[in-house]
């Protein structure tokens, strides 16, 4: 609910004023209403004027007094009618309400309400519509003169009772309820109103309209009577529009205008203002066209030739809800954003140099301040101590010569910067390296050898590695290892470093251990031993690592049984025989004749007829096609269910009756097949029909049949009434034709082909004569659907329209 209160006070002239205030959580509106039709002065700027008499109120509830008033934001709009002031203040932005906010008001009798006092009702509709109701007793009065024709007085409240047609204190004006309008531009055009016209819709054909003082022709009214059309010529602004029937009565709406479209495409950032033409933009826009964005940039926080945060500072907050895009002298600034209070823009932008100009883009709206960033220059410390090297302004780094170094070139340089620093360190003042313990030199460019190479008998020491070249008999970084001979055949024997002796591994012997010895000594005399490799090499009958295990035939087939590696005799499993297990038996011995076995692998091949791992199985045909029939495996026959037969139960029987006539049996599925004119489970069903049928005149002749016919038969007959159709032609499956004789009324059409037939009660007629549409005098087409004829009816002239599938219409009379 809105908070509302109420203040009175008087005129001079001793008539009341009185001040509504009523808030709602954005508008908050002020009405002044007095409770007479007299003058009743003016005190200051916001006392109102009643020069203007109450002359429009009315107790038809449906008759109200339109106020707009703009969308402007936080401004105060005033608005005057009928002696009634309204005064708003609102809190939004213009698009909650993008064409203003609406306000009616009633002025209704209340006998109850004494004396010269009034009330008033408010109510919020939706979120932009003020409904406004004045009660007083001011309003009633004794019945005006009614007229008969139209109105009748209510004792009650002394009004007029208006019927349905009119409205007004004396039911004088059309009771026509415009909701609104689409104008056309200045040149004039279409007009399109909308509202409820049910009222006057029975006599449409005789109202007329007026646009001011030009007429709008060709007045059309919408079956569903919520909209009329008409074509009004060129004007321009608001002008009164007039319904009137001829008789007397009439209605005049006063928020028609003429379209003025803008010169600019106002879009997105705002809407086109066709009362006068202009833009009017939206919070975030700004400019004649609406694609400036609005926005203030006041300064820029500068950064470097490098890049990096460019803060921009200003009021954003009318652009706050907007995706932003930035670009500086055309290079995208990234990830922009916005602080809490909208006044700092923040965004990243690459290294460059120079002044640039700042765009701000959303969409199609913009923003472009010039010369408002400048890239900065780096400076360096002491100035790069000149002379001895200048500063790079790009990175603030200096640039030494080549006696110098240091972060602005205070250090002498020492000689080859002593090889780096891990070799030694640079004494900058002195300009000598201090090297680390393994190298020496001026520079530190010597790397010295791990114990000299143990000098000056055992190696010799290279000064650019630090790596010693060892003699022959001694190894190590430093050559203090002694070698063994061979190196003892490694991993055959452990060398003593100290003293070059070799101690072997067992199997192993000599001064380098490089004799290997074989196991068992190859079991002399079943095979030989290869001392370079230690390995025996076994006679044929023998194996082993020391030639010590007897070999049976074929191995005993492994796994088919196991060998006696001491006499070299097998034992076969059960499967399988022969002297090395070869011979694999089959199962059942393959049901011998029924299959043979395969010895190599004990697997039987079977015949045709019979399966199984031993030919065991004797199989059906097809396997009886399950689930229509179950096989004897002993017997190889099938016993079928009730519905299916043949040796492999392939066949499935169709039910009893199928028609011989206009099916036949499809022995897959066990259904009756239907020719194109029969249906139904056993074909005996006909699905012959007539759909329409063209009517001749009175004399006869060819008449079209729509409907379904399938393929008709030689025997195909149409009889129209009692007689014959004649030269019948089967156009395709939905199209006959044939000639009838002279004749007139309305009959059946019945098609016979052999033992089938069809009726269509009263579908043909005869018509007695045929005149063309434009020779109908004192008629007119009330209405006709384009494309399939739904209805059409004539107004003045007798007449009706015969319609075929085809679409052709053709009118009778």
């Amino acid at each position: 609910m809105p908070i509302s209160f109420r203040i009175t006070s008087s005129a001079s002239n001793g008539s009341n004023i009185y001040t509504e205030f009523f808030f709602y959580d954005y508008m908050l509106f002020k009405l002044d209403y007095c409770n007479n039709p007299r003058y009743c002065g003016s005190f200051n700027d916001d006392a109102l004027l009643c020069g203007i008499p109450v002359k429009n109120y009315t107790a038809d509830p449906d008759v109200r007094v339109w106020m707009g008033l703009d969308g402007t934001y936080s401004r105060k709009v005033n608005y005057s009618a009928s002696g009634v002031k309204l005064s708003y203040v609102s809190y939004f932005p213009y698009y909650i309400c993008e064409f203003g906010v609406l306000s009616t008001i009633q002025y209704k009798c209340d006998p109850s309400i004494n004396g010269a006092n009034a009330t008033v009702n408010h109510n919020l509709i939706g979120t932009c519509f003020i409904e406004l109701t004045i009660y007083s007793s001011y309003f009633c009065q004794t019945c005006p003169n009614c007229p008969t024709t139209h109105g009748t007085c209510n004792q009650m409240n002394g009004w007029c009772d208006c019927d349905a047609y009119t409205k007004g204190i004396y039911c004088d004006q059309l009771n026509v309820k415009i909701s609104s309008i689409v104008g056309p531009t200045n040149i004039g055009g279409i007009v399109t109103i909308f509202g409820d016209f049910s009222n006057i819709y029975t006599n449409r054909n005789s109202i007329k309209i007026n646009i001011g003082t030009l007429s709008c022709n060709s007045v059309y009214f919408t079956p569903s009577t919520s909209q009329i059309t008409c074509i009004v010529g060129a004007g321009q602004s608001f002008q009164k529009m007039t319904f009137s029937d001829g008789n007397g009565l009439s209605s005049t709406y006063d928020g028609f205008y003429y379209k003025v479209l803008c010169s600019n495409d106002c879009t997105p950032g705002g809407r086109c203002n066709d009362t006068i033409g202009t833009c009017v933009c939206n919070d975030e826009a700004l400019g004649i066209d609406c694609k400036t964005l609005n926005l203030q940039l006041t300064s820029v926080n500068q950064t470097f030739v490098s890049g990096g945060q460019v803060f921009l500072n200003g009021d954003f907050s009318k652009v706050n809800h907007l995706a932003l895009n930035v670009e500086i002298g055309g290079q995208q600034c990234i990830d922009p954003k916005l602080n809490s209070l909208f006044t700092i823009l923040q965004c990243k932008i690459g290294a460059g140099e120079g002044i640039k100009n700042i765009t701000i883009t959303s969409g199609k709206l913009s923003f472009t301040k010039d010369g408002a960033f400048q890239y900065q220059y780096y400076t360096c410390p002491n100035s790069c101590s000149p002379p001895h090297g200048s500063c790079n302004i790009y990175n603030g780094e200096c640039v030494c010569d080549n006696e110098t170094f240091g972060n602005n070139c205070q250090f002498i340089q020492c000689p080859l910067n002593c090889s780096t620093a891990s070799r030694g360190t640079c004494d900058g003042n002195t300009g000598k390296c201090i090297c680390n313990n393994k190298y020496t030199g001026d520079a530190c460019q010597f790397i010295q050898c791990p114990l000299n190479c143990s000098t000056p008998l055992r190696g010799t020491c290279d000064d650019n590695t630090g790596i010693c070249t060892c003699d022959n008999k001694y190894s190590g970084d430093a050559c203090q290892f002694t070698l063994c001979p061979l190196n003892c055949s490694a991993p055959h024997g452990n060398c003593d470093i100290n003293t070059g002796i070799c101690s072997c591994n067992n199997k192993y012997s000599g001064i380098g251990c490089e004799i290997n010895e074989c196991p068992l000594n190859c079991s002399t005399p079943h095979g030989t031993c290869n001392v370079n490799t230690g390995v025996c090499t076994c006679d044929n009958k023998y194996s082993g690592d020391g030639c010590e295990i007897s070999e049976c035939p074929l191995n005993c087939s492994t796994p088919h049984g196991t060998c006696n590696v001491n006499t070299g005799v097998c034992t076969c499993d059960n499967k399988y025989s022969g002297i090395g297990c070869e011979i694999s038996e089959c199962p059942l011995n393959c049901s011998t004749p029924h299959g043979t076995c395969n010895v190599n692998t004990g697997i039987c091949t079977c015949d045709n007829k019979h399966s199984g791992d031993g030919c065991e199985i004797t199989e059906c045909p097809l396997n009886c096609s399950p689930p229509n029939g179950t096989c004897n495996v002993n017997t190889g026959i099938c016993t079928c269910d009730n519905k299916h037969s043949g040796n492999g139960c392939e066949i499935t029987e169709c039910p009893v009756g199928c028609s011989t006539k206009h099916g036949s049996c499809d022995s897959k599925v066990g259904l009756c097949k239907c020719d194109t004119q029969t249906k139904g489970l056993l074909c005996k069903e006909s699905r012959l029909i007539i759909e329409s049928a063209d009517s001749t005149n009175s004399n006869g002749g060819t008449t079209t049949l729509i409907g379904y016919f399938g393929t008709p038969t030689l025997l195909l007959t149409i009889k129209i009434g009692d007689s014959n159709c004649t030269n019948i032609k089967v156009i395709n499956e939905t199209t006959l034709m044939c000639d009838i004789g002279e004749g007139d009324g309305i009959h059946n059409v019945t098609i016979i082909d052999d033992d089938l037939s069809y009726t269509a009660i009263n579908l043909f007629k005869y018509v007695n004569h045929k005149k063309e549409i434009s020779n109908i005098s004192g008629g007119a087409i009330a209405g006709i659907t384009i494309g399939c004829v739904a209805s059409i009816s004539l107004l003045g002239a007798g007449g009706y329209y015969q319609y075929r599938r085809n679409k052709k219409v053709e009118l009778f009379i």
